[in-house]
């Protein structure tokens, strides 16, 4: 249908974007494409900086989808061969961490205490 072939090609628009960000991303490139896309502009803190990202590529095994599976793989492969550094470990220097360990610590407690109330 027409909606499905629109659907289509705004998926694979925003997949072209995100290549190209991960392209320029791997060439230091001064300029990077955040923009053109939503797709890119939302992942923007999760591709850049000293993020370390993780990526699933989802391909079917039936002969109808074969030239999708392709672009897929292809897409993957480009991806697979961009290396933006290693990932840096941040410092809680904020103490933030220890903030909201014992914030759950505190509802956690309150949790066991409501049930316990509940259970007498």
């Amino acid at each position: 249908t027409k909606e499905r072939m629109t659907e289509a090609q705004n998926i694979n628009k925003s997949l072209s974007a995100l290549g190209d960000v991960i392209a320029a991303l791997a060439q230091k490139s001064a300029h990077i494409p955040y923009r053109n896309s939503k797709l890119t502009y939302l992942l923007q803190d999760s591709l850049g900086g000293d993020s370390k990202t993780l990526m699933f590529v989802q391909i079917s095994p039936s002969s109808d989808n074969v030239s999708e599976t392709l672009c897929s793989l292809n897409f993957a492969a480009r991806v697979r061969s961009v290396e933006l550094g290693q990932a840096k470990k941040h410092s809680d220097s904020t103490g933030e961490v220890a903030k909201l360990k014992a914030q759950i610590k505190k509802l956690q407690e309150e949790v066991a205490n409501k049930s316990e109330a509940s259970e007498a």
